[in-house]
């Protein structure tokens, strides 16, 4: 609720809105239609968002805030749906990482490899002037002393800017420029984006 409603501020979209889907965004859990069938989380929180009388960018953001749910997938369409898609999924980081079980090998329990390039998408492809360091400070401190993980900050960018590296490499951008990129270590998505595709554009003047 409370990230949700920091990073609505930053992206200019509607706090309010953003804190009160944040609040709403696992109440379907609880219930006995998703407990039966668990694909149905999100899309019964907005179909009981709508039935209760909630504003509809609110309802829509409970099922959006799952997005991209696989590779290729579509984001979430609105900013507030963006703001509690980002929170939840730099929560599951933060939490996961701060208690110290970050994936190790081909092993991803949690999934968070799809959670780390989920945001970036999202960040990236809404050009949205969002910092990583400022994003999982911010998540830390609301989990208090919970986390035993001194370096989650460092941890959750280092592993976020990694999924960078196999983002570009799918896309055919050479090696040496993603590498050329992370040695600066740009923290703002939007930003290491803007200088993967102009470094990457240079090089092909200069062959």
């Amino acid at each position: 609720e409370a990230l949700a409603g920091e990073i609505a501020a930053q992206i200019g979209a509607d706090k309010a809105k953003a804190e009160r889907a944040g609040l709403l965004s696992k109440c379907d859990l609880m219930t006995n239609m998703v407990f039966e069938f668990t694909d149905t989380q999100g899309v019964m929180g907005m179909h009981y968002a709508r039935h209760d009388g909630e504003d509809e960018e609110v309802a829509v953001a409970l099922n959006e805030q799952y997005m991209p749910r696989f590779a290729g997938d579509e984001l979430p369409k609105s900013l507030v749906a963006c703001s509690v898609a980002l929170a939840d999924k730099f929560d599951t980081l933060t939490g996961i990482f701060g208690i110290g079980q970050a994936p190790k090998g081909s092993a991803d329990p949690f999934a968070l490899r799809r959670a780390a390039l989920g945001s970036l998408r999202i960040i990236v492809e809404k050009n949205l002037p969002l910092d990583l360091e400022d994003l999982v400070r911010k998540s830390a401190a609301l989990f208090g002393d919970k986390l035993i993980n001194a370096n989650v900050v460092e941890d959750v960018v280092g592993f976020m800017l990694g999924r960078f590296r196999a983002w570009y490499q799918d896309e055919g951008i050479a090696v040496d420029v993603i590498q050329a990129v992370l040695a600066r270590r740009p923290t703002r998505p939007a930003d290491f984006d803007a200088r993967v595709r102009a470094v990457s554009h240079f090089r092909t003047l200069d062959s």
